[in-house]
């Protein structure tokens, strides 16, 4: 393990916590900044609960104490110091802040706040599975609200929401196509029967993966017909996600012929800061990668694959990607849903027979 401050902060394994939900929770933290939620943070506005007026006697008491509390718990999480403990208290700061305004209150955020609870009342020892029922929640949630909504069942939600709010070009040309309406109808019973699907799906472990396939494809196909994220619901999802993935316990051995992937290792060597990789060149088969873990192996591109999606630094940089083209192409939006649809359906076309075939949890 690596000892500077910026090894410690790319160090996932050997916590109280998986170290892919170390990552979610880092993640999730570092999404929320990018959001400036850190900056939202105000004292009570409207709040849920009437209790929390008593702060507004004292001015800007409620306000800092949170800010301060989340960076200080921020920086102890990205130390990987009282892990559990620092996700549990980021959580709860994430959403006492929301309760404390109406305003402010959304349901991405609110998401985030949850899952960093869950993440902080899980351990090392067992799969997440409170942050798997809660997905699992959230879209069973999330369909019978539209199902006890008659404006989804004949389509006047989603009518109203893409041809009057928005404009949407791709609603307002397939919709000439079908008599008054039915393409809302549609679109409709699409967006309810997917929510229930997914929610039963997670809920069972042989179905997990394809729920999450399922769930990845149809956020997707939602974002390129509006080109719109939901605020940063999009980016959650994605980062919850990570939960899901079976990560590997102990080393990855990756076996090569020696004298051949000479700058593959050397880039793997600088992003496994968990040292978890182990390089060794004595392949003799035919073929020319062999990625070996506790639960099996995996051979040429499919090897690649999985060595990808072990390495940490690949969500990191997804991330930073991501906020990348958001500030450089911010005034360039259709350039910009342009280079997202080309990285999240190349990202999907690329992983999906790896992940596919990944065991469940």
């Amino acid at each position: 393990m690596r000892s500077s401050p910026l090894g410690r902060l790319l160090q996932f394994e050997g916590t109280a916590m998986l170290p892919n939900v170390l990552l979610m929770s880092k993640l999730m933290v570092l999404l929320l900044l990018a959001y400036h939620f850190f900056f939202k943070i105000e004292d009570p506005f409207i709040p849920f609960f009437q209790f929390l007026d008593v702060f507004n006697q004292a001015p800007g008491l409620f306000k800092w104490g949170l800010r301060i509390l989340f960076g200080i718990f921020a920086t102890t999480l990205f130390l990987n110091i009282w892990v559990r403990t620092s996700a549990l208290i980021l959580g709860a700061i994430v959403i006492l802040g929301l309760v404390a305004s109406k305003p402010l209150f959304n349901n991405h955020t609110f998401i985030c706040g949850c899952a960093l609870i869950l993440a902080g009342l899980s351990n090392r020892t067992q799969p997440p599975l409170l942050l798997i029922y809660q997905l699992a929640l959230v879209y069973l949630g999330a369909s019978l609200n539209k199902f006890l909504d008659p404006d989804w069942w004949d389509g006047s939600f989603m009518h109203t929401w893409l041809f009057e709010a928005r404009e949407n070009p791709f609603y307002l040309t397939v919709s000439q196509w079908f008599p008054e309406r039915y393409f809302a109808i549609f679109l409709s019973w699409i967006a309810m029967s997917s929510e229930l699907i997914l929610g039963v799906l997670f809920i069972f472990k042989r179905t997990r993966n394809i729920g999450v396939w399922i769930a990845i494809i149809f956020h997707t196909i939602l974002f390129t017909m509006t080109a719109f994220k939901f605020g940063h619901f999009f980016q959650s999802l994605a980062i919850l996600l990570i939960a899901f993935l079976n990560w590997p316990k102990g080393a990855v051995i990756v076996q090569f012929k020696s004298g051949s992937l000479k700058l593959l290792r050397l880039i793997f060597s600088w992003l496994d800061w968990d040292q978890k990789i182990k390089w060794e060149g004595n392949l003799s088969s035919n073929n020319w990668m062999v990625l070996k873990t506790k639960d099996g192996q995996q051979t040429n591109h499919k090897a690649l694959k999985d060595l990808i999606l072990y390495t940490p630094l690949f969500y990191i940089s997804l991330l930073g990607l991501d906020m990348l083209l958001y500030l450089i192409f911010y005034y360039e939006r259709t350039l910009l849903f342009i280079l997202n649809l080309i990285i999240y359906w190349g990202l999907i076309f690329y992983f999906f027979p790896s992940l596919k075939n990944q065991p469940s949890k």
